[in-house]
C-alpha cells in the first residue's frame, strides 16, 4: 500500500471587488450606480489536502466542522480511477443552512486544486436526523475538500461560510506534497448587494427545495443587474421561472419535472448573474479608461495652457527689456544731442 501523506494547502481570500458604490434599494447595477454582486474578505485558513495520485486506489479521508459548525462531521471515500476520482461523501450533524442569512438555502461540495481552482461538485442536501450523503466525481487529481453554505447549488465560487473542511486520517493514501494555494472565497452577505433588501424565503414542505432556490436565483441575478445587462440570459430564466411557477401550482404536477425546471432556471440565473458582473466590469473598465483619457486629455491642455502662458510671460519680459533699453538708448542720444547743441562737440571730445 502506498505510503500515507498530505499536502498541506494554505488558503488566502485575496480577491478584493472591483464594483464600487452601493445601489439603493430595488435598483439594478449600472456602471454609474454599480452594486457590488459580491463582496470579499481577507481571511486565512489552512486545509489540508491530498494528491490522491492515479488510478491510486480506494482511500478514506474525515469531515471535521469549522468553528461555524463544530459539531458537523464526517468522512468520504475516495476512489482514484481511469478518468476521473470518485467521491462518496456522508456528514452529519447539519444544521439549516439559513442560519447564515436568509439567501441560504443548501450546502455545496468543493474540491480545491493546489492552485487554488474551485470546482463545483455538487449539492449536499440535508436529510432525515441531519444526515447527508453525496455521491460524486471529480476530474482533479489532488485537491482539498471543504463544505460550503451556498444560496442556491450552481454557484461557481464558494463562499467563506466553510462548515466542514476534510481532515487527513492517519490510513489516507497519497503522495508527499507541500503546496501554497490561494483562492477567492465570497463574504458572507455578499450575494446581497448593500442596500438590496431580501424578504426572508419562506419554505413550504408541499414543494422541493430547488424551486425555492430557482426563487433565489432569480433575485440575487436581478441584483446584480441582469437585467439590464444579461438581458437574453436574463429573459430566458423568467421564462423557465414562470413555467416552474406553473408546475408549483398545478394539483396534481410532477414533482420530478417542478425539479427540473427549477434547476434549470437557477443556472440560467446564475448563467445571467455571471454575464452582467463581467458586462458591468467591463463597463467600469471603459468608464475609468474614458475618464483616465479624459484626464490625460484636460492635464496636456493644462500643460499647453501653463506652456502658453510662460511664452506670453517671457515675451512679455522681452518687450520690458527692449521698451526700456530702447528708452535708455534714446535718453542717451538726447543727452549727446544736447551737449553738442550747448559747446559744439560731443561730450568726452577736447575742443
Amino acid at each position: 500500500m502506498p505510503k500515507s501523506s498530505k499536502i498541506a494547502l494554505t488558503v488566502l481570500l485575496v480577491f478584493g471587488a472591483s464594483a464600487v458604490p452601493a445601489a439603493q434599494k430595488n435598483t439594478p447595477a449600472t456602471p454609474d450606480n454599480p452594486a457590488p454582486a459580491f463582496r470579499f474578505n481577507v481571511i486565512s485558513r489552512t486545509t489540508p489536502a491530498v494528491n490522491y495520485g492515479h488510478r491510486g486506489g480506494s482511500t478514506k479521508i474525515n469531515f471535521k466542522g469549522t468553528e461555524l459548525m463544530p459539531r458537523a462531521e464526517g468522512s468520504a471515500t475516495v476512489q482514484s480511477k481511469r478518468g476521473d476520482t470518485k467521491i462518496v461523501l456522508e456528514l452529519e450533524g447539519l444544521d439549516n443552512p439559513k442560519t447564515f442569512g436568509n439567501e441560504y438555502l443548501t450546502y455545496v461540495l468543493w474540491a480545491v486544486s493546489p492552485e487554488g481552482r474551485p470546482a463545483n461538485l455538487g449539492e449536499v442536501l440535508i436529510g432525515g436526523n441531519h444526515r447527508s450523503k453525496l455521491e460524486t466525481t471529480s476530474q482533479l487529481q489532488a485537491f482539498a475538500l471543504i463544505v460550503t453554505a451556498e444560496p442556491y447549488y450552481a454557484v461557481r465560487r464558494p463562499s467563506n461560510l466553510v462548515i466542514l473542511e476534510n481532515e487527513v486520517r492517519s490510513d489516507t493514501v497519497g503522495t508527499t506534497q507541500a503546496v501554497e494555494s490561494k483562492y477567492e472565497l465570497i463574504d458572507r452577505g455578499g450575494y446581497i448587494p448593500t442596500g438590496y433588501k431580501f424578504d426572508p424565503v419562506v419554505l413550504n414542505a408541499k414543494l422541493p427545495l430547488e424551486f425555492f432556490e430557482a426563487r433565489n436565483a432569480m433575485r440575487i441575478a436581478e441584483s446584480a443587474g441582469a437585467q439590464r445587462y444579461a438581458m437574453p440570459s436574463y429573459d430566458k430564466a423568467v421564462l423557465q421561472m414562470k413555467n416552474a411557477d406553473d408546475l408549483a401550482i398545478r394539483k396534481h404536477s410532477d414533482k420530478k419535472s417542478l425539479i427540473s425546471a427549477s434547476r434549470e432556471t437557477v443556472q440560467t440565473a446564475e448563467d445571467a448573474r455571471e454575464i452582467a458582473m463581467k458586462n458591468i466590469e467591463t463597463a467600469h473598465r471603459e468608464a475609468e479608461r474614458g475618464a483616465s483619457a479624459g484626464r490625460e486629455a484636460e492635464a496636456n491642455a493644462n500643460a499647453d495652457r501653463e506652456s502658453q502662458r510662460r511664452l506670453a510671460a517671457e515675451s512679455d519680459t522681452n518687450d520690458a527689456v527692449r521698451r526700456e533699453n530702447d528708452a535708455r538708448a534714446k535718453a542717451a542720444g538726447d543727452s549727446n544731442r544736447s551737449f553738442r547743441d550747448r559747446f559744439g562737440v560731443g561730450p568726452g571730445v577736447r575742443a
